[in-house]
C-alpha cells in the first residue's frame, strides 16, 4: 500500500499544474466521473476502506479533477489511521501517506491559506513535524489573520512550544506570536472556543514573556477589564504569575476586582501592595477591612501583626491599637508584645526628660512579656530588653529625682513600671 501512495502520489508531486475553475476529468471523463461516485457513496456510508479503495481509482484517473479530491483523500486516511481494526503497522503508513496527499493537491491546486491551515495542524497532530507544521501554520496564519480557527492557535502554539524546548525557537519568537495571536483572539472574543486559544498562548507562549512585553499586550483589555469580571481576573492571574504584580494594570484592577468581591486575603493583598506604594495610611484601611473579613482565627492574627508593624511607622496609638486586637485574638502573642513595647519606645509622654526616659522602664516590662509568652519570638525580645536596658535614666539622675531603684513607678502612658537604673 504505502508504494502504491508514494509512486502515484510522487508522479503528480512533478506536475506543476495550475488550478483549474472547471473539473478536469482526464482523458476519460466516464471512468472520472465512476470513480468519483464510487468513492463518494462509500463516504457517505462511512465505509472507508471500500472509499479509500475507489479514492485511489479516481486519482489514477483523473488526479486533476477538483482540489476535494485532495480534501477527501486527507479525511478518508485519518479516518482510517484510527481504524482499531487495521494493523498498527498499517495504521501508520496511512498516517505518513496524509502528507504525501496534501503536497499532490497543494503542487496541482496550489495552497490557499485554508489548505495551508489544515495541512499544518495535521503535520503536528499526525505526523508529529512541528516544524513544518509551524513553518505552514505561520503562512496560513498570515494570510487568514482574524479567521483563524481557534483549534490552529492551540496546536499552533503547543508545536512553538516544543521548538522552543528543542532549542529550534527562542523566546523572542514565540514573544512576536503571542502578541500577533493575541490580537486575533480579541477579534474573536465573543465566540466560542477562542477563550481556549487565549488559555493555550498563555500556558505554552506566555513563560517567554517578561513584565516589559506582557504588559503593553495586556494594557490593550484594560478598559474592558475594568467591567468584565472573568477577564479581569484572567489578566491578575497572568501578572501574578509573571511577577509583574509592579505594573500600573495590575494596581488598577486589582483595587477593582477586591472592591467587587472583597475577602480578607484580597485587601490583605492591597494593603501591602499600598505600602510598597509608600501609601502607609491606605494600606492601614485595607489592613482594617482585611481584618474585618477575616474568619479564621490563625489568618486574623497574620493579618493583625502586618497590620500593626505598618501603623508603628505612621501612628505609635494605632500599633496598640492593633497589638491589643492581636491580643484579643491570642493572649499569648508574642509579636503583640513586641509590637506594643516598640510603639512604647516611639512614644514621648513625659514633662521633662527623665519623665520621657522612664518609658524605657515600660518597653522592657512588654519585651520581657513576650520573651515570657511566646519562645519564637524569645531572641527578639532579649535584644531588645538589651537596647531598652542601655538607655535607662543614670542612678544619680534617679537619686535626684527621689526615685529608689526597685520601686514602684506609674508612667505617663498608665502603665505602671519599676524604676531601673543603667
Amino acid at each position: 500500500m504505502k508504494k502504491f501512495i508514494v509512486t502515484f502520489l510522487t508522479s503528480f508531486l512533478t506536475l506543476g499544474l495550475t488550478a483549474q475553475v472547471e473539473p478536469n476529468y482526464g482523458a476519460d471523463k466516464d471512468k472520472c466521473l465512476e470513480k468519483v461516485s464510487l468513492y463518494s457513496g462509500y463516504l457517505k456510508q462511512k465505509q472507508y476502506k471500500d472509499a479509500y479503495r475507489f479514492w485511489r481509482q479516481a486519482v489514477e484517473t483523473c488526479p486533476e479533477y477538483k482540489p476535494v479530491l485532495y480534501s477527501n483523500g486527507v479525511y478518508i486516511l485519518k479516518k482510517l489511521s484510527k481504524d482499531k481494526s487495521i494493523p498498527k503497522e498499517r495504521q501508520q503508513v496511512l498516517r505518513d501517506s496524509i502528507r504525501l496527499v496534501y503536497e499532490a493537491g497543494i503542487k496541482i491546486f496550489g495552497g490557499t491559506p485554508d489548505i495551508l491551515e489544515d495541512y499544518g495542524n495535521d503535520l503536528i497532530l499526525y505526523a508529529r513535524d512541528y516544524e513544518e507544521g509551524v513553518k505552514n501554520l505561520n503562512e496560513a496564519i498570515d494570510g487568514l489573520r482574524e479567521a483563524t480557527k481557534y483549534s490552529t492557535i492551540m496546536y499552533y502554539s503547543q508545536a512553538l512550544r516544543n521548538l522552543e524546548n528543542q532549542g529550534a525557537k527562542d523566546c523572542e519568537a514565540l514573544v512576536k506570536e503571542y502578541t500577533r495571536l493575541s490580537e486575533f483572539i480579541e477579534m474573536n472574543k465573543d465566540k466560542k472556543g477562542y477563550d481556549k486559544a487565549q488559555e493555550y498562548i498563555d500556558k505554552y507562549l506566555g513563560p517567554c514573556l517578561t513584565c516589559d512585553k506582557l504588559v503593553p499586550v495586556l494594557n490593550k483589555k484594560l478598559e474592558e477589564a475594568k467591567t468584565d469580571a472573568e477577564l479581569r481576573k484572567k489578566i491578575l492571574d497572568q501578572l501574578k504569575e509573571r511577577e509583574c504584580t509592579d505594573s500600573a494594570i495590575f494596581k488598577i484592577l486589582i483595587v477593582i476586582d477586591v472592591k467587587e468581591n472583597p475577602s480578607a486575603d484580597g485587601y490583605e493583598g492591597l494593603a501591602i501592595m499600598m505600602y510598597k506604594d509608600g501609601k502607609k495610611s491606605e494600606a492601614l484601611e485595607y489592613f482594617d477591612k482585611a481584618v474585618e473579613l477575616s474568619e479564621d482565627k490563625t489568618k486574623k492574627e497574620e493579618i493583625l501583626e502586618k497590620a500593626a508593624n505598618v501603623a508603628l511607622s505612621i501612628s505609635t496609638s494605632k500599633a496598640q491599637k492593633y497589638a491589643n486586637e492581636l491580643l484579643d485574638v491570642n493572649s499569648s502573642n508574642g509579636t503583640a508584645y513586641i509590637i506594643k513595647a516598640n510603639a512604647m519606645a516611639q512614644s514621648s509622654c513625659g514633662d521633662s526628660r527623665f519623665a520621657v526616659s522612664t518609658k524605657y522602664w515600660v518597653a522592657y516590662d512588654l519585651a520581657a512579656k513576650a520573651k515570657s509568652l511566646d519562645a519564637s519570638v524569645a531572641d527578639k525580645a532579649g535584644k531588645l530588653m538589651g537596647s531598652y536596658a542601655a538607655r535607662f535614666p543614670e542612678q544619680s539622675e534617679i537619686f535626684a529625682q527621689g526615685l529608689k531603684v526597685g520601686a514602684s513607678y506609674s508612667h505617663c502612658s498608665g502603665a505602671t513600671t519599676t524604676v531601673r537604673a543603667k
